[in-house]
């Protein structure tokens, strides 16, 4: 059974190093990407729409954003940073494991997720409180881009 979980450990790294590989090479054929609002400026979301509508994403992977929110909704005040960046971190790579979409759509949801990674490796005991605030209302701004 621990061999199982490690092996499952090491397929979900290898995913999301693999993954990251990807978008830096599309990060090279994307000369621009349009904001769709400053907001998303300041938070990091460089995602254009299709042509002015929502990217159809897997529901795997709007489950996996629901679930974040639920994460971060449901944890304690008394509950560490470490414990809740684990959680958040676990849910993280499901979706990158369950992830099926393809095309630009699939481009546009890695520019939507990096920085969210970028925002959970950040979090830590000091800024947890802000952090909460933060990942919630960046994890809102999921459906300004995707069904």
């Amino acid at each position: 059974m621990k061999k199982i979980k490690l092996i499952l450990f090491f397929l979900a790294i290898i995913s999301i190093i693999s993954c990251q590989n990807k978008e830096d090479k599309i990060a090279k054929k994307v000369t621009t990407v349009k904001p769709v609002s400053e907001k998303h400026t300041e938070t990091g979301a460089k995602v254009s729409l299709n042509k002015g509508q929502l990217w159809k994403a897997n529901p795997e992977t709007t489950a996996g954003i629901n679930a974040l929110q639920k994460i971060i909704l449901e944890s304690s005040q008394e509950e560490s940073a470490s414990i809740l960046k684990e959680k958040l971190n676990s849910e993280f790579t499901l979706i990158f494991k369950k992830c099926t979409m393809k095309g630009e759509a699939h481009n546009q949801l890695h520019n939507y997720l990096i920085p969210l990674k970028q925002k959970i490796d950040s979090l830590e005991d000091s800024n947890k409180a802000e952090f909460r605030k933060e990942i919630l209302a960046y994890l809102d701004e999921y459906s300004l881009f995707f069904i």
